[in-house]
């Protein structure tokens, strides 16, 4: 699959998975990794991850219907110059599938999803956000949340309110204040570009995995692991830490990325 020369940069990996707590109800999150179907397909690779509101069948309908629409449009779009109108373009499409699915079936009224969505081009990313799953670049020994939560605790943060600690722990810290829903006549996404470099790491992830996981374990583990492996290890340390929501998870890393010799312990999280 990896035609294309910016898919060809990059190893991918992408799972998710419904917890332990909610193992017997529907996976609301949906991953997926597009990449370009022919040698002559020009579109480089777009990841995305969605998790999926209004309990049950309702968000894991909705967070398949983002994704899925999202990726039509990006994939019918003809050799863009503008990736962030691009991918906003995309965005109002899927916020438009909901509203009309929604309206066709009273049960599914209050359903809605996040969405944070990357396309990779050579030197550069470009990022598109909704609600609070979030996107991370991990460079040398860092890891820096590059996507900007849209919730009630962010904001409050973000003015000086709450501490990051004392977001973790808020009791509405699940409050978001922007989603892809049918009752919203208007979507306003979080998009930015930033540049990539030799052996950068990106990560996209639900609230399932950035909830429960601290950072310098999801680093290590995208650092030291293959992306395939490393999606796998990432939710497996969320479930022993019983994570109480679905956890997806999507890495992208350089292929001449050297692996360093790290340790990534469950018992860790603990910490």
């Amino acid at each position: 699959m990896n035609f294309h020369p910016e898919s060809v940069r990059f190893e991918f990996g992408a799972a998710t998975d419904s917890g332990r707590k909610r193992g017997t109800e529907p996976n609301q999150d949906t991953v997926e990794v597009v990449l370009p179907k022919t040698t002559r397909d020009w579109h480089p690779p777009l990841l995305l991850v969605a998790d999926g509101l209004g309990k049950y069948s309702g968000g894991a309908f909705a967070s398949e219907l983002v994704i899925q629409t999202f990726k039509q449009e990006f994939q019918l779009a003809q050799h863009p110059s503008d990736y962030p109108t691009l991918m906003e373009n995309c965005l109002q499409a899927a916020h438009q599938a909901i509203r009309l699915n929604s309206a066709k079936n009273p049960e599914l009224a209050y359903m809605g999803s996040t969405l944070v969505a990357i396309t990779l081009e050579a030197k550069q990313l470009h990022l598109l956000n909704v609600g609070d799953s979030r996107a991370y670049l991990v460079r040398d020994k860092n890891i820096l949340q590059i996507s900007e939560d849209q919730s009630w605790v962010a904001s409050q943060v973000r003015a000086g309110v709450l501490t990051q600690d004392e977001a973790r722990l808020h009791p509405g810290r699940n409050r978001l204040t922007m989603a892809i829903t049918a009752k919203r006549t208007e979507v306003v996404p979080y998009i930015s570009t930033l540049s990539l470099g030799p052996g950068d790491i990106v990560l996209l992830c639900s609230d399932g995995l950035w909830g429960v996981v601290p950072e310098t374990l999801i680093r290590a583990a995208a650092m030291e692991l293959p992306p395939p492996v490393a999606v796998e290890k990432l939710i497996a340390l969320a479930n022993g830490v019983g994570s109480p929501d679905n956890i997806s998870v999507v890495i992208a890393r350089q292929l001449d990325f050297p692996r360093r010799a790290m340790n990534v312990d469950p018992q860790d999280t603990a910490a």
